[in-house]
C-alpha cells in the first residue's frame, strides 16, 4: 500500500500545479478509440498489443511482452507513434519511437471494489520540428507516468452475460532528465468509465479530462470521450481490472 499513498501524493500535488495554472488553459474536444488485446502465451506469460486514435491528438501501436505474478504483472516493449506537427498543424506527421516498461498491481477489496496501481516508464524518441518543418533527427525525453484506478463491480444475478461495473483514474505524467527545459509536468488524465465484460471482452465509454503543458505556461485541456474495447485471448479465467495500457 506504500504505492497507493505515493500514488495519491502525486496526484494532490500535480492537482494543484493545475490550480495554479487555470487562467492559462485552452479547452478543446476530443475522442479516443482504442483496441488492445492479450494473448495468453503460457500460465506466465502474455502478449500485449494495443492501437489507439485520437484525431488531432496522436496515432499508437505498441506491443510488449507481459510477466504474469500475483497480484502483479511485468510488461516491457516498443510503441510506435504519429503525433501533431504543431499547434498549428495537428496532421499526425511527427514519428516517436518509444521503448517502455511498467509494474502493475491489482488488489481486491470489501464490496466488489478494487483498487490497481502502475508505474511506467516512456523512453521517448520523437522527430524534431525547426521552423514548423520535420527533420531526420531525433530528440529525447525520459518520462514517469503514475496511475491509481478504483474500480466497483455493480452486483447483477449470476447468470447474466455481462457484468457491469464503473472506474475512477487517475494518471500523472512527468518528464525527468537534462533535456527537460521548462515542463517536468507533461500532462494529467483523469477519467470516469463505465464497462461491462463478457467471456474474454470488455468494453468500456467514458469522459476523461486530459490536461496537458504544450508550451511555457501554456496548457490544452482535453475533454475526451473515451471508447475502449479489450479482448483476452487464450484465457478463460475470471475477467481482470484491465487499466493497462494508455498512450
Amino acid at each position: 500500500m506504500t504505492f497507493f499513498r505515493f500514488s495519491l501524493v502525486a496526484i494532490f500535488v500535480q492537482f494543484f500545479v493545475q490550480i495554479q495554472a487555470q487562467k492559462l488553459v485552452q479547452e478543446q474536444n476530443q475522442i479516443w478509440v482504442g483496441y488492445m488485446t492479450s494473448t495468453r502465451l503460457s500460465p506466465r506469460y502474455s502478449w500485449w498489443n494495443d492501437t489507439h486514435l485520437v484525431p488531432h491528438g496522436f496515432f499508437v501501436l505498441r506491443t510488449g511482452l507481459t510477466r504474469n505474478f500475483q497480484p502483479s504483472s511485468i510488461t516491457a516493449g516498443y510503441a510506435y507513434l504519429l503525433l501533431p506537427l504543431s499547434a498549428e498543424d495537428q496532421s499526425l506527421k511527427r514519428r516517436e519511437h518509444r521503448p517502455w516498461a511498467q509494474i502493475q498491481a491489482t488488489f481486491p477489496l470489501p464490496n466488489g471494489f478494487s483498487v490497481s496501481n502502475r508505474i511506467r516508464y516512456d523512453a521517448r524518441f520523437r522527430q524534431t520540428v525547426s521552423n514548423g518543418e520535420l527533420s531526420d533527427g531525433y530528440s529525447f525525453v525520459n518520462r514517469l507516468r503514475l496511475l491509481i484506478s478504483v474500480r466497483k463491480s455493480i452486483n447483477v444475478p449470476d447468470q447474466a452475460a455481462w457484468k457491469p461495473f464503473v472506474s475512477l483514474n487517475e494518471e500523472l505524467l512527468v518528464n525527468f532528465g537534462k533535456e527537460v527545459t521548462f515542463n517536468s509536468f507533461d500532462q494529467n488524465r483523469i477519467s470516469l468509465m463505465v464497462g461491462a465484460s463478457r467471456a474474454n471482452v470488455q468494453l468500456q465509454i467514458g469522459y476523461m479530462s486530459r490536461f496537458v503543458q504544450t508550451g511555457y505556461q501554456l496548457f490544452v485541456n482535453n475533454h475526451t470521450l473515451v471508447m475502449w474495447v479489450t479482448h483476452r485471448i487464450g484465457d478463460s479465467s475470471k475477467p481482470r481490472h484491465e487499466e493497462n495500457v494508455t498512450e
